[in-house]
């Protein structure tokens, strides 16, 4: 199997399981929602297969809908068979065109649904990711900072649940979406965050996820009941983030950080979209948490070099966000500013106040934010054991090889 074939089933796995499975549970009934989840996965890895010996065919989204549809029907032709029902066989799917218009609208109708207030926040948000997102259990687990145990069995629940809740899967009245935009938003925020900086692999970035996040972000904001000053700050703060791209990693895939990267790669269109959607987030009531974070990315934007940046503004601003949302995360970013706008001592003297949270105790970012201020600080020995330490529980390639050069460095340095 070539290693094009492979990157390009990835990529339709990242950019349209969600979208055939939305789809399909909307062609089919949400009773079927967990076979359309299967024939999606099948379609999936029979494009591996045949497209590996054959050509690629030149409408794979279609191809892939096709094939988990007509699957779909051959699994519910043998239950009816087995029933003895009298219902009438469903007939096979020929190859077509999809229709992109009709696939947005149930992207849209899923990701309310997902969010329907019958189900808990977590059980939304667990059955959206992994639905409309395709994140594994693992990747989902990282993101809410849960164990991967404890969320595979959520999303058993979860589906249950939405099988057997009086939910539909249309869009819901203006008033009802206001209450679930912020659910799905968050959602959208989320899947963004595990393209910018992924759970495992050798890869640091899966630029198909963080794309699929803005796309699903644009589809919500030409809606008028969605487009909204939060959901444009989301959208800010997207452009900003994947303006970097280029920057954040070298030919050989190392992670370069903030402060070496080439800022001359970094996408000006990409700014400039961000700067012209903060702009319109501006025009809202009241400060949210993404415009905050939105706007601590476009200060980074702003400066040319990395001595230029502001942090004192960025600290003024975490501030802010840490009394919104005072999450570990939050915290965590509140802190690196910490550090660089006033000294590495005040920001272990803090990082030293979040060491017994349980959120934190097994997040490799502490112990690497850790590392680096001590190291900074002088106190090399300790520095080095808090590095080892984020080496061990982080399962990405790119993050330990990072962190493996930084102690080569200080080694060769004594």
């Amino acid at each position: 199997m070539s290693d094009q074939v492979t990157s390009l089933v990835d990529h339709y796995f990242r950019n349209e399981y969600g979208n055939a499975v939305s789809y399909l549970t909307a062609k089919f009934g949400k009773q079927h929602l967990e076979l359309a989840e299967d024939a999606v996965q099948e379609a999936l890895f029979k494009a591996m297969k045949n497209w590996s010996y054959s050509k690629v065919p030149n409408n794979p989204s279609g191809w892939i809908v096709t094939v988990a549809s007509n699957k779909m029907i051959d699994h519910l032709r043998r239950a009816t068979r087995l029933e003895e029902s009298n219902a009438t066989d469903p007939e096979p799917v020929v190859h077509q065109e999809i229709d992109l218009e009709s696939i947005q609208d149930d992207v849209v109708k899923m990701m309310f649904a997902c969010c329907h207030p019958s189900l808990s926040t977590e059980h939304q948000i667990i059955l959206t990711l992994k639905i409309l997102g395709g994140l594994s259990v693992k990747e989902i687990a990282r993101a809410l900072l849960k164990k991967e145990e404890t969320i595979a069995k959520s999303y058993t629940r979860a589906k249950q649940k939405f099988k057997n809740e009086n939910i539909q899967l249309e869009l819901p009245q203006p008033v009802e979406i206001k209450n679930r935009l912020s659910t799905v938003l968050h959602i959208i925020y989320l899947l963004f965050n595990e393209g910018y900086k992924t759970t495992n692999g050798n890869e640091l970035l899966k630029k198909d996820l963080c794309q699929e996040a803005i796309r699903l972000n644009g589809i919500l904001l030409e809606n008028n009941d969605c487009n909204t000053s939060i959901a444009n700050a989301l959208m800010a703060l997207m452009y900003f983030h994947s303006s970097r791209f280029d920057a954040r990693v070298d030919k050989e895939g190392y992670l370069i950080t903030l402060e070496f990267q080439n800022r001359s790669l970094w996408n000006q269109n990409y700014i400039q979209k961000g700067i012209e959607y903060l702009e319109k987030a501006t025009k809202g009531a009241f400060i949210n948490e993404f415009y905050l974070q939105a706007t601590i990315s476009g200060l980074h934007c702003e400066a040319k070099h990395y001595d230029e940046t502001k942090w004192s503004d960025i600290l003024e601003l975490y501030d802010t966000l840490t009394r919104l949302n005072p999450s570990p995360v939050v915290k965590l970013n509140r802190i690196v500013a910490l550090g660089k706008a006033k000294s590495p001592n005040d920001a272990l003297k803090e990082l030293k106040q979040l060491e017994t949270n349980p959120q934190i105790e097994n997040h490799y970012l502490y112990y690497a934010i850790k590392g680096e201020f001590l190291i900074e600080s002088g106190s090399l020995k300790e520095g080095k054991q808090a590095t080892l330490k984020a080496i061990s529980l982080t399962n990405n390639t790119a993050e330990k090889q990072y962190l493996m050069k930084k102690l080569e460095v200080l080694s060769e340095s004594k």
